[in-house]
């Protein structure tokens, strides 16, 4: 029997308090797996991506079978800081809004709500300075669900992992708002 192997790379960032995924024209990065696929992967970023700390996780994998071949699909999946990728060549963003009846988004999803709860994952995208409704945007857009200001700011307090700054925002529209950062955690916390 023919096996087919490809991989699917889904790159999510953080733009403007939305989640958004890396395409190629406009389409899903697809790699056909023709070697090992860790070598396949990582030429293929190094080869058209400029991105920094990216940690590639295999996240799904899917399999079909046609006749006489199998068809796997293996999804890939990270989440990094935007400003750590240089768009080049035909590379974009995408909201995920515009991509959510993809399967293989729906999966990558799903894996990327099971690290978007760990403190070193949220360190990632928020390395510097942030302001909380930043970070609690994000997570009622992934986990599709509201939280109440100050229970949302109480519980990160509780777990010890954000540390204020004694800065203020110079936030240009609405209200100025205190700056936080992650504080150098060892061990993963689960933030929600």
């Amino acid at each position: 029997m023919e096996v087919n192997v490809k991989s699917i790379i889904n790159i999510f960032t953080i733009i403007d308090g939305k989640i958004n995924l890396l395409v190629n024209n406009n389409k899903l990065i697809e790699i056909e797996c023709l070697d090992e696929l860790d070598y396949v992967n990582s030429n293929y970023i190094k080869n058209n991506i400029d991105i920094k700390n990216l940690i590639l996780k295999q996240c799904f994998t899917l399999s079909k079978k046609q006749e006489d071949k199998l068809n796997l699909t293996i999804i890939y999946i990270d989440i990094v800081n935007y400003k750590n990728i240089k768009l080049n060549n035909n590379f974009s963003f995408k909201q995920i809004e515009e991509l959510k009846d993809n399967i293989f988004v729906q999966k990558s999803i799903e894996c990327l709500k099971k690290e978007l709860v760990l403190n070193s994952t949220i360190k990632k995208l928020y390395p510097d300075e942030f302001i909380l409704p930043e970070i609690q945007r994000m997570y009622e857009e992934l986990l599709n669900k509201k939280y109440d200001r100050r229970n949302f700011r109480k519980k990160l307090i509780k777990l010890d992992v954000i540390e204020d700054l004694d800065k203020i925002s110079s936030n240009k529209t609405g209200r100025p708002a205190k700056l936080y950062r992650f504080k150098d955690i060892k061990e993963d916390k689960i933030l929600f």
